[in-house]
């Protein structure tokens, strides 16, 4: 009885040996080609396939996900008899999305961009700016505007899919939360929310960044409308009229079209700096040279980007200043800046500060 059962043990052994199940194949798949090409990252990184091989998952390398180019999430697809292996997975893909695939024996992985290790490249934080909200040109302003206001190095801003992106979110690793809120906080609409594994910040543009009516919610403390019409501008705090003052403007009418136009631009703009220009001068091209004191004791000069003109146009040098010639406020007269009595001016830049919002409307 013995010997049978000695010798029915190697037999079992045997079986057991070729009918143990192979470890599941991994493929994976490129989510975030657009990010690895700007970022001249190899996909899969080298990190990568070493903790796979560690892990005894033989792993291989499917078509990108052509669809998703800057997917900032990680996607897992897996058969539900499969899931044991999951957690072997955790260590490589943090926050991945689970979801339940068809196929058993072959787990897809659609890694986004937490998906990407950074341990042996010194990469220096940027952010990435997306476009989702189909307006050109508004990732490049919003860039230009954290390089300026933040020192925040930008990478090239790029388009995202407008169906895709509807709200607008700032993507952080935990570290960069503080900084992350002060961007959001300075743009007026959005949210912050962290993901492990970062080391740039992603930025995703949505429609919300194109609705007047979110920017006004959001808008808090002093802000100022000019009113063309009336040659006027107003001073609002926490959105009730506090002061205003009289105001020249371009000496044509109209919405500025050009450069030398002399018109006014409308849209909807921040302070970016206050300079002291007491001691300016100005050619004003008549003849007369240039005019000592011409832009009075301030020149509050003003954003203009082109996604905040009404034209979708960028413009240089227009600012609220005083003025060497006061008998000229409540006419046309400048050549696009707006104008104001040089006391006015004085009073108006002891109540605002660089990032006030400015209004110019018909």
């Amino acid at each position: 009885m013995r010997q049978k059962v000695l010798w029915f043990l190697p037999i079992s052994m045997l079986l057991l040996l070729f009918c143990k199940p192979e470890p599941p194949k991994v493929v994976l798949h490129n989510a975030c080609s657009g990010y690895t090409k700007l970022r001249k990252i190899s996909f899969p990184t080298e990190h990568t396939k070493t903790l796979l091989d560690s892990l005894g998952l033989p792993d291989s390398l499917g078509e990108p996900d052509r669809s998703a180019t800057y997917q900032i999430d990680t996607r897992i697809c897996i058969h539900p008899k499969d899931k044991r292996r999951l957690k072997a997975l955790d260590s490589i893909f943090p926050q991945a999305e689970i979801v339940e695939g068809e196929e058993r024996g072959v787990i897809h992985i659609w890694s986004g961009i937490n998906a990407l290790s950074f341990d042996s490249v010194p990469f220096s934080r940027r952010v990435l700016i997306l476009n989702g909200t189909g307006k050109p040109g508004l990732a490049r302003d919003v860039a230009y505007r954290f390089t300026v206001r933040f020192g925040l190095a930008s990478l090239e801003p790029q388009t995202a899919d407008a169906d895709t992106f509807s709200k607008t979110v700032l993507y952080c690793p935990s570290k960069d939360v503080h900084l992350a809120k002060r961007l959001i906080n300075y743009l007026r609409t959005g949210k912050v929310e962290v993901r492990t594994n970062l080391v740039d910040m992603i930025l995703v543009l949505g429609a919300d960044m194109l609705n007047p009516t979110t920017k006004a919610k959001h808008s808090r403390g002093i802000s100022i409308v000019v009113k063309k019409p009336l040659f006027t501008l107003f001073v609002y705090k926490n959105g009730t009229m506090i002061e205003k003052y009289p105001v020249a403007l371009g000496k044509n009418k109209g919405d500025k079209q050009k450069v030398g136009d002399n018109r006014t631009p409308l849209g909807d703009f921040t302070i970016t700096s206050i300079e002291d220009s007491h001691d300016w001068e100005h050619d004003f091209g008549d003849g007369k040279g240039p005019i000592k004191d011409a832009y009075g004791p301030w020149f509050l000069r003003l954003s203009t980007l082109a996604s905040e003109t009404k034209s979708g146009k960028q413009w240089k040098g227009i600012a609220i200043h005083g003025t060497h010639d006061e008998a000229s406020i409540g006419t046309r007269a400048s050549e696009g800046c707006v104008r104001m009595h040089n006391a006015d001016v004085d009073s108006l830049k002891r109540m605002v500060r660089v990032g006030t919002t400015v209004r110019i409307e018909e």
